[in-house]
């Protein structure tokens, strides 16, 4: 295993008579994977280096969450396939027992073939293969070894006593681009990056994040004729309903602006597989933004906007809001496209994409202020996608 400080390739038994040190440069390793760790110290660092994309990007802990889960998922893929060649090897026993009418042979292979069943399905779920706990755990071991191996990692402000005062003339000016974002969390992922400033646009979140600007900013908003307004959100009930409210709420922009939902939606759920979440809530109803078949799958799954590496949340997001023509429309005919990227294309993973307006996928109709842009988070964005040196 090697040392993520001097890189140097040690055994098992060195590091062990050496109280976890590395026997070259004598600093600590946080992992050991023969003592049942699930990573390596090189691995953990190389997530890190993943979601920073290198040092150049701002992200959270959460992001980290999932490429160490993306990780862990990679390196047991092999094993996935081992379980289908042993319930494929024990259907061949099976049928030779059954014509030499060995009956009893027949019976017990038919139970460990139940067993390797429950096996191969196991080993090949699309849920996340690191708990959150076991992570958190993770996490505490990494900074607590290597506090000076988490460049660039997004740490929340403690808010002032008593707010600055606003200043007065800042009423005079707007934006005429926003993103409205169901976390705060995403909403700190785009200000530390400078999404904002690079794209003058101003970024909140439904539930009144940041609380210091927030109001003053949302009059600014919705005092713009020409506002265009952006949802971005995890794949969730609150936060594919969201668009909706956006659009029909009068405290939003009810009869001001149009409302594009750029995701998360299920239709992008299977680029997502192996790190989906289980919906722990009860059965999700359809309308308000939500057809038929989302509910169907949003009762069961959740994919969440942290599962997208930082760098690609910047630049799908970028692509996004620069696919809008003057008139309002939509550049590549991408509204309503699958999460393939091509226009009517479905998977049998996730339900269609919107065709255009969310009364035409089977949501409650009666407004027309908000359509889904299934392809701008349908895949990776190049460096073109971006701001001018191509970082976000």
């Amino acid at each position: 295993m090697k040392c993520i400080y001097c890189d140097h390739d040690s055994k098992y038994t060195e590091r062990r008579d050496r109280n976890g040190q590395c026997p070259k440069c004598g600093k600590r390793f946080a992992f050991e994977p023969r003592d049942g760790a699930r990573i390596t110290d090189l691995g953990f660092k190389r997530a890190i280096d993943a979601v920073s994309a290198n040092g150049h990007v701002s992200w959270g802990v959460e992001h980290l969450y999932y490429e160490v889960g993306r990780r862990i998922r990679r390196s047991r893929r092999w094993k996935s396939r081992l379980p289908w060649v042993a319930l494929a090897l024990d259907a061949l026993l099976i049928a030779i027992a059954a014509t030499n009418s060995r009956w009893g042979w027949v019976i017990v292979l038919a139970l460990v073939g139940i067993g390797t069943s429950r096996w191969a399905l196991g080993a090949s779920r699309k849920t996340m293969p690191l708990s959150l706990d076991a992570f958190t755990k993770m996490w505490a071991t990494w900074t607590r070894v290597h506090s000076d191996r988490t460049k660039g990692l997004i740490v929340r402000k403690e808010p002032l006593p008593r707010p600055r005062p606003v200043e007065g003339d800042i009423a005079l000016y707007s934006f005429d681009r926003a993103v409205i974002c169901d976390r705060a969390r995403t909403v700190d992922l785009l200000l530390a990056n400078n999404f904002h400033f690079e794209n003058n646009c101003a970024v909140l979140s439904i539930d009144g994040y940041p609380p210091g600007p927030f109001d003053t900013v949302r009059a600014m908003l919705k005092r713009n004729p020409r506002l265009q307004v952006f949802a971005l959100h995890d794949a969730t009930e609150a936060g594919c309903r969201m668009a909706y409210r956006l659009a029909a709420e009068a405290e939003w922009f009810k009869g001001q602006a149009t409302v594009v939902d750029v995701g998360l939606r299920p239709v992008h759920a299977p680029a997502f597989a192996g790190l989906l979440l289980e919906h722990s809530g009860g059965r999700v109803e359809p309308g308000r933004g939500i057809s038929g078949d989302e509910a169907q799958w949003l009762s069961h799954h959740v994919v969440e906007v942290a599962a997208i590496r930082p760098e690609q949340v910047l630049k799908r997001l970028y692509r996004a809001i620069n696919r809008r023509t003057s008139d309002g429309g939509v550049d590549g005919g991408g509204i309503g496209a699958s999460a393939s990227g091509q226009p009517g294309e479905t998977s049998a993973d996730a339900p269609a994409a919107h065709e255009g307006e969310f009364g035409g996928a089977g949501a409650s109709g009666g407004w027309e202020s908000a359509v889904v842009d299934s392809e701008s988070f349908g895949g990776d964005a190049g460096d073109g996608d971006g701001d001018g040196d191509g970082s976000g």
